[in-house]
């Protein structure tokens, strides 16, 4: 049994007009999808190209300094790496 995991979008209807979309981790038997992991995954949004959109802020934050929680978590300061 050829098993293994990936990344997927997921479009979910929650109805009364509430679309959600995740980027979710999808397991796979057979190259067919069997199961994922909702709700705890890093990305979300209401529509595709929101997904997009976040993806950019998530590799522009890799150009930015590592942040520190410090003092009790009451404040944020440069990492020191």
């Amino acid at each position: 049994m050829n098993t293994y995991w990936n990344y997927r979008i997921i479009k979910k209807d929650w109805g009364n007009g509430l679309i959600s979309y995740e980027i979710c981790e999808v397991f796979y038997e057979n190259d067919k999808p069997t199961s994922w992991i909702w709700g705890k995954n890093v990305l979300n949004g209401d529509s595709k190209e929101h997904l997009e959109e976040q993806l950019l802020f998530i590799k522009y934050a890799f150009e930015k300094p590592v942040l520190e929680i410090v003092e009790n978590d009451e404040r944020l300061i440069e990492a020191s790496e």
